[in-house]
């Protein structure tokens, strides 16, 4: 059988419900507070591991833009010094010689997999607006690279494809004491091609780098970083300028002048989202 007992208390009163009210209120702030603290501290553990994977992020892209500095340089002076034996073959009728031995250091173009990835998860958010510009630019400037690293791929691929319709005088050169002017002509119009495509991309690599050695040094503000890529390619341009003259005029050439002003254009990143296309890094043949 159901009993029902009368309640033990008198009913509330209003001072009892204002105090259960009260109670509840500041149990409430209490606990959001607590949450927000450990939030907090959980944030910036989340952003002291980012700027520390940040650095070596950076690190690594310096080292390896200036591997890809170092390899493109090599490269670009043989293609010089081929251009040259054919223009001679093709506007003096000089037989074509065979090219400078190649040995280009392999190398991995400048790329930001962990930027990305810390992006597309939310990570950056917990940055500053300086470290968000700065490393922003980072990635356009890797972007760049990414597309003209592909059109230097490709303009390579064309003037191998021509070199191997040729008998082979070695390993490493084709016979053209056959070829047609038309064919020399062509092949001289893939050179010259192929040599465009590689002063585009080392004039990324060297703003890339400029950034870099800026970000590395403690500047994040974007007008610095963006003075440092200008910098860094009019001395690549001058060093350019350079080699090309030791190359045609002299073998005993020392680098004796100073830098002259130029004008680069330099990209800056106007907003932080680019989609990068993912492809093989190794700077092969």
């Amino acid at each position: 059988m159901l009993e029902v007992h009368p309640p033990e208390r008198t009913p509330h009163t209003w001072r009892d419900f204002f105090i259960h009210i009260a109670t509840i209120v500041v149990g409430l702030v209490i606990a959001v507070g607590l949450e927000q603290t450990v939030e907090a501290i959980h944030h910036r553990h989340e952003r002291s591991e980012l700027r520390e994977t940040l650095h070596r992020e950076s690190e690594q892209i310096l080292k390896d833009s200036r591997n890809t500095s170092a390899a493109l340089d090599f490269h670009q002076d043989w293609l010089g010094r081929r251009v040259d034996q054919v223009k001679a073959a093709v506007w003096q009728q000089l037989p074509l010689g065979e090219p400078a031995a190649y040995a280009r250091p392999a190398f991995d173009y400048p790329d930001n997999p962990l930027w990305r990835s810390a992006k597309i998860g939310g990570l950056v958010e917990r940055l500053g607006p300086d470290e968000l510009n700065a490393y922003s630019e980072v990635e356009l400037l890797s972007g760049k690279i990414d597309v003209f690293y592909d059109d230097w791929r490709q303009s390579q691929s064309k003037r191998l494809q021509l070199e191997r319709q040729y008998p082979r005088h070695s390993l490493d050169s084709a016979d053209f004491t056959k070829a047609s002017p038309q064919d020399l002509r062509a092949y001289l119009g893939l050179l010259t091609a192929e040599a465009e495509s590689t002063k585009i991309l080392q004039e990324w690599d060297r703003n890339i780098q400029g950034a870099e050695e800026t970000i590395l040094n403690g500047e994040l503000r974007l007008e610095a970083i963006l003075a440092a890529e200008k910098k860094s390619s009019c001395l690549a341009s001058e060093l350019a300028k350079d080699v090309t003259d030791r190359r045609r005029h002299s073998k005993d050439w020392t680098m004796t002048r100073s830098p002259a002003p130029c004008n680069v254009r330099v990209c800056s990143a106007a907003v932080w989202s680019i989609d990068i296309q993912g492809g093989n890094r190794d700077g092969s043949a």
